[in-house]
């Protein structure tokens, strides 16, 4: 095949105009860009690649990083989350394989809770727009949108992302997980796992299968399918989770290699039996897996998560390269709670999390609303309201555009995204468990919400001085449009629908600079903006009969990151400082009792701290890390909480764990492994359920994790390789609370209490994949 020599001229501009060779030594963790990708040769040299044209040069901020190694020895009692425990800075709230909390916010990172954190997977937004973050937000307590074997790493991106990265919410960092993606050579592998919880209660198990076509003759098709299927009873009493999993990607090279089409589609289904946060003197009565026997209390819901990702790249002529990813994204959650009647003055002396209601007939404030009448059909309202079914279905549809031009000192990228996103959410009460969803006779609330995101971005990317110095200014302009309508119930008195638009720009600034062959120096500043989220236009709907504005006005944090990458060998270092102003941070004000959550604004605050790493290798087969996050978190204005308490500048914002520290040993020898490794997360204050601080903090606790691996390959008996795993995780079964917050009550159930979250005890168990 002939090429036009200046094609691979255009195709070295472009690695020295993103200097990935000068910065070899230095990369952090995790460097974006495609490591496999159609290929060609060029004038009879070496091939070329879409993914080597793509690569960056290390970022100018702190990043962390899940490799396809750690993903792979993940243990059963991982999920899509939890296995980043290990990044500096990073805390894990939700629970076992399942993704199961008991909480609206999953994990934090560097004190932000997991609603305001980007999470892209290949780059497109996998997020509820609605309500933040990819799962727990909005009751959406058992949703998996992504499974175990559907990721192969992960890149995590600490404080505002540059202009061409997209993190929608990325207040605080941009989690980007890595598709699993086709390979050039066939396999397939069969794999099963499962293991048991300390104390009796609780077991994990999963099995499937996995083909990958490898490059197809004459078309050059490459092919990957996997399918799982994750059953899981939960260390917590009554609690399970039962997940069907399946994911398809395929690449499709064109234009003699010069082009490529790639899809990914993910289909997950979930079934659970969902936990709650439990009164703390509950658990110290009862134990860790107390949860209320299901004939008093459940919570039981069914979800399913589908995204399709189909992606355009290609080299145009020797100064650009072009990309386009169109997306869809729909999810589902159908969830009925039940609370026995019998025990409306609570159990224990405790209310049970969802209440029972005193409507005991259809009118409301002297006029007619629901027609439903549970006196007349079960007795009395209370018997009447045992069932409580909720729906929250949304989804997003996008498109991102970008064009890069590949100049001898300057990578310029224009790009932007229009992406449409739809959402329903809605209650209905019933005294039996077959519930109707009828609007106008038993609704609490239905709701139908729309967000349409427009952006449009300009990077440059400028290298100076041979490449060591590079400079990457940029902006974002954004458009967000929100329309909010909910129809007559028990929480609405009058219907009606509210609409707003906002717009702003989003400034960035990095710079890095190589100071010797194995120092880099960098410094990143950039603002980033969250848009409130739609239980910020609840207040307004339903007191009046025209709705009143929505003055809850959008949250931005601008963010600075500097620090220091120094590699001494086989070991690398980095030292980092972060500081995140607030500007009209929100505040949250749940009540458990009716499911409701609005939103506020509470002034300005500040989080700042350092995080430090070090990865070696050692002697004798051995690795080692160790990395420590430190985060200072407060509150720089005064404000009133919804409750009325009065909060002052100083003071420490709630769930934002003061430090972490994580630390681990390897061993490999031939096909021998060893790991351990040690998950520390300091003190953290909480909150009321009012969004103000309690004055109360939970304690220090850290977590142990032996994982034993062997991988065997029998030659001649039609199998490349078996790989078996052994994990024991929380070694010295560690009893903490990853998470509570103090229920504010009235002296019907003995005055305020502090409800709480369990953690898992010890958990045993095995793997045993086999590759042909």
């Amino acid at each position: 095949m002939a090429y036009c020599p200046t094609l691979r001229t255009a195709v070295i501009m472009a690695l020295c105009a993103l200097p990935v060779l000068a910065h070899a030594d230095v990369t952090a963790p995790a460097v974006s860009g495609a490591e496999t990708a159609a290929t060609a040769p060029i004038g009879g040299s070496a091939p070329v690649t879409i993914g080597e044209v793509e690569k960056e040069a290390p970022p100018e901020r702190g990043t962390g990083s899940l490799s396809k190694e750690l993903v792979k020895h993940a243990s059963p009692n991982e999920n899509f989350q939890s296995v980043l425990r290990n990044v500096p800075g990073f805390t894990v709230i939700s629970t076992g394989p399942g993704n199961l909390t008991t909480s609206d916010s999953t994990f934090t990172y560097q004190g932000f809770n997991s609603d305001q954190i980007g999470v892209n997977l290949d780059g497109v937004p996998l997020i509820n727009t609605f309500r933040g973050g990819t799962n727990g937000q909005g009751d959406d307590h058992a949703l998996t949108p992504i499974g175990m074997g559907q990721f192969s790493g992960v890149s995590v991106y600490s404080g505002a992302n540059t202009p061409s990265e997209t993190g929608i919410n990325a207040l605080g960092a941009t989690l980007n997980y890595k598709p699993r993606m086709p390979t050039s050579k066939f396999y397939a592998e069969v794999s099963g796992s499962g293991g048991l919880y300390s104390g009796g209660v609780g077991d994990s198990a999963a099995g499937g299968f996995s083909v990958n076509s490898g490059a197809l003759p004459y078309t050059g098709t490459k092919l990957y399918a996997n399918y799982y299927y994750s059953p899981f009873h939960s260390f917590i009493n009554h609690v399970f989770s039962i997940n069907n999993n399946y994911y398809f990607a395929a690449v499709q090279p064109y234009n003699h290699g010069m082009s490529q089409l790639s899809l990914i589609t993910i289909y997950n289904h979930e079934i659970a039996q969902q936990p709650s946060t439990v009164p703390l003197p509950l658990l110290q009565k009862y134990g860790r897996s107390f949860q209320w026997a299901p004939n008093i209390w459940n919570d039981h819901t069914t979800t399913s998560s589908y995204t399709t990702i189909l992606g355009w790249k290609s080299i145009l002529n020797q100064y650009m390269l072009a990309k386009a990813k169109f997306f869809i994204t729909q999810n589902n959650n159908d969830r009925t709670a039940y609370a026995n009647a019998a025990y409306k003055a609570g159990y224990d002396g405790y209310p049970l999390p969802t209440a029972l209601k005193s409507y005991a007939n259809p009118s409301k404030t002297g006029r007619p609303s629901n027609t439903y009448n549970p006196t007349a059909l079960f007795g009395n309202s209370y018997n009447g309201t045992q069932y409580q079914r909720y729906v929250d279905n949304f989804g997003n549809a996008g498109l991102m555009p970008s064009l890069t031009f590949l100049l001898p000192d300057n990578t310029v990228t224009l790009g932007g995204l229009y992406m449409f996103s739809k959402d329903h959410s809605a209650e209905y009460w019933y005294g039996q468990p077959a519930v109707p969803m009828i609007n106008g006779y038993n609704d609490a609330w239905s709701e139908h919400d729309t967000r349409n995101y427009g952006d449009v971005f300009l990077q440059d990317r400028i290298t100076l001085f041979n490449h060591r110095l590079i400079i990457t200014p940029g902006a974002k302009y954004y458009l967000v449009d929100t329309t909010c309508n909910d129809i007559e119930g028990y929480y609405y008195n009058y219907g009606g629908g509210v609409s707003n638009t906002f717009n702003y720009w989003e400034p960035s600034f990095g710079v890095s600079f190589l100071a010797t062959k194995n120092a880099d120096l960098y410094f990143h500043y950039g603002r980033v903006y969250k848009v409130p989220n739609i239980s910020a236009y609840y207040a307004v709907i339903g007191s009046t009969p025209t709705p009143g504005p929505m003055l809850v006005k959008p949250e931005y944090v601008d963010s600075i990151d500097t620090g220091i990458r120094y590699n001494f060998g086989d070991i690398k270092t980095s030292l980092a400082y972060f500081r995140r102003m607030f500007s009209n941070k929100f505040g949250y004000f749940y009540d458990n009792q009716t499911g409701q959550t609005f939103q506020y604004n509470v002034g300005s605050a500040l989080y700042q701290g350092v995080t430090a790493s070090v990865d070696a290798k050692l002697p004798y087969n051995m690795n080692a890390f160790i990395n420590y996050s430190l985060t200072d978190a407060k509150y720089t204005s005064n404000f009133d909480a919804a409750d009325g308490a009065s909060v002052s500048s100083g003071e420490y914002v709630g769930d934002v764990p003061m430090y972490n520290l994580n630390f681990g040993l390897g061993y490999h020898y031939a096909g021998f492994s060893a790991r351990v490794t040690d998950h520390v997360v300091g003190s953290q204050y909480i909150n009321t359920n009012k969004g103000a601080p309690a004055g109360v903090s939970l304690h220090p606790y850290n977590i142990t994790n032996l994982n034993l691996a062997y991988a065997w390959r029998p030659g001649d008996m039609g199998v490349k390789k078996v790989t078996v795993d052994l994990y024991v995780d929380n070694i010295f079964n560690a009893n903490y609370i990853p998470y509570e917050y103090e229920q504010l009550r009235s002296a019907k159930y003995g005055g305020n209490f502090i409800t709480a979250q369990a953690s898992a005890p010890a958990f045993a168990g095995a793997s045993v994949t086999a590759k042909f």
